[in-house]
């Protein structure tokens, strides 16, 4: 009796661990190339042309046009301002500075695109820079994929050596897991600086007048900070390479959780440091609001 339960014991766990080897296997194989592709965004992201569409390539197209619309209610705004101040005394732009910056900015604002895309490009340039470091100290490119390949081959000798009930398999739970998650917040992102982008014409635009101006300075702190924790990712990604991960070195695999976390909280901590928004989906939606 006692070995019928032992053995009906040893079917349950085996199959539990095949079930979630699997899993994890189907995870590694198509999650981390499309982690990849969504965390570090480069000017593919404004190669579709329904976006390009809908910002418009013209000044009498798509949002571009909503925004040379508005054009007029700025000056109608600017104007009774301006005769206001003259019965309240109140500080205004003279004319002569009010069609300066209004040149300046609409010029500006319909090429808010082309903009958009410098600003992507450097940042991507500052990531793949420090992706060239990596792959000249390690020999490796440094990516998602290269990364979790690199963890599964020094901790688990074989597919079939994972055991879920033990402390590697709890840390490959929480790795598998923790993507997932990062799936889901860099998705949000990837959709957020798109949204970004087609609300840069009205951000500049709004740099005419001095009582709207916050806009702009608000979009340009969230439209950076979605953009800048693709560098603090890829100083993270670096660093986990340097780490020498064995199976009998339990203080690497401690260093391995906590490069996880760190993953999983970086926009957060960028959300700290330069303000802006967190797309942690992990978070809730109240931090969208933040």
């Amino acid at each position: 009796m006692e070995e019928e339960n032992i053995n009906l014991t040893e079917i349950i766990l085996t199959s539990i661990n095949e079930l979630f080897s699997q899993m994890f296997s189907s995870i590694d194989n198509t999650i981390y190339s499309t982690l990849d592709h969504l965390t570090f965004i480069n000017t593919d992201i404004l190669k579709n042309n329904s976006f390009q569409n809908i910002l418009g390539s013209s000044a009498s197209e798509g949002i571009l046009l909503i925004c040379n619309s508005l054009v007029l209610g700025f000056i109608i705004y600017y104007s009774i301002n301006y005769l206001i101040s003259h019965l309240t005394y109140s500080q205004i732009d003279n004319p002569k500075q009010f069609i300066f910056k209004a040149i300046i900015f609409i010029s500006i604002m319909n090429s808010s695109l082309w903009i958009c895309e410098q600003i992507i490009n450097i940042i991507y340039i500052i990531t793949s820079c420090i992706f060239s470091i990596g792959e000249n100290l390690f020999d490796t490119q440094i990516t998602f994929s290269n990364f979790i390949d690199n963890i599964n081959k020094n901790l688990y000798l074989s597919e079939n050596s994972l055991n879920i009930f033990s402390f590697d398999g709890i840390i490959k739970s929480f790795t598998s897991f923790g993507m997932i998650n990062l799936v889901f917040t860099y998705s949000l992102r990837y959709i957020m600086v798109q949204i970004f982008i087609l609300m840069s014409p009205f951000a500049f635009l709004s740099l005419i007048t001095n009582s709207s101006e916050w806009f702009f300075k608000v979009w340009i702190k969230t439209f950076l900070s979605l953009l800048l924790v693709q560098i603090l990712i890829s100083f993270i990604l670096l660093l986990s390479f340097s780490i020498e991960i064995t199976s009998s070195s339990m203080l690497s695999k401690f260093l391995y959780i906590g490069i996880i976390y760190a993953l999983t909280r970086a926009n957060i901590y960028i959300k700290e440091l330069f303000g802006g928004i967190s797309t942690t989906v992990s978070a809730g939606f109240s931090s969208l609001s933040s």
